[in-house]
């Protein structure tokens, strides 16, 4: 049984905010889902993720330093751990991380779209 606790949906101006400031390509359900919640977090059995503010994304991965150690890749969010979920910039595709060691070399292709990532926690 999957639990998903969504946040309140973003304004429709936090949402331009964000996609002023992103250059890369966003998977196949990604903004559908952050315009109806600003962030979530979803609990299976032997899952837990959550998905980080849409309005405070930019600067996680500012204070993250993922353009210094993995700029191929923007957060969305984590296992609460020390597990990253990320974009791949240049394709949209989605991929999961460490944060201690963040790089493309340490990267998993988890799915193509976001819709698909959200199926299959």
């Amino acid at each position: 049984m999957k639990n998903i606790d969504k946040n309140f949906a973003p304004t429709s101006e936090e949402v331009e905010i964000f996609l002023k400031q992103v250059n890369f390509i966003l998977p196949e359900g990604f903004l559908d889902f952050f315009k109806e919640a600003d962030g979530a977090e979803i609990s299976t059995d032997e899952k837990y993720v959550i998905l980080w503010a849409l309005t405070e994304m930019i600067q996680l991965n500012v204070d993250y330093n993922v353009e210094e150690y993995a700029p191929e890749f923007f957060i969305f969010g984590s296992d609460g751990g020390d597990t990253a979920f990320a974009i791949e910039k240049n394709t949209g595709d989605i991929y999961e991380m460490p944060f201690i060691g963040m790089s493309k070399e340490e990267s998993i292709f988890v799915n193509k779209s976001f819709s698909d990532f959200i199926d299959n926690i």
